[in-house]
């Protein structure tokens, strides 16, 4: 494998959030692009990295409470893993790079919490 070719180490795939997406929506992706290695870890391939882009993280609705689900489980998820939802043991993530893009709030968009947002090196485009 050649050094310079960085093809060959990343895999690449991309979310898109709306305002009907659920936290099993953005869970049945994770678990469909990573690979298994063990009961509780999952991650790309072996000898490679995985980079998930989340187009628009600030669309999915609020729930009662004020929150957005779907952004608090890629929160969870950069911070190490989750739990599973129907046998509860945690799911380790490893040797995945989320890139996230959102644009103001207003017209549908929501604020999204400085929990999330600490993770991430903001950039400003007009």
């Amino acid at each position: 494998m050649n050094p310079t070719d960085k093809e060959e180490w990343y895999n690449f795939a991309t979310v898109n959030f709306s305002a009907q997406t659920s936290t099993f929506n953005f869970y049945d992706v994770m678990m469909e692009k990573l690979d298994k290695r063990k009961k509780t870890l999952y991650g790309p391939p072996i000898n490679k990295r995985m980079i998930i882009f989340v187009d628009d993280v600030n669309m999915p609705a609020l729930d009662r409470y004020g929150s957005q689900p779907p952004v608090e489980l890629l929160r969870q998820t950069i911070e190490g893993g989750f739990y599973e939802n129907k046998k509860f043991y945690f799911i380790n993530i490893i040797d995945t790079t989320f890139v996230a893009c959102c644009a103001p709030p207003g017209g549908g968009r929501n604020a999204v919490s400085q929990r999330l947002f600490r993770h991430f090196n903001m950039i400003w485009q007009p």
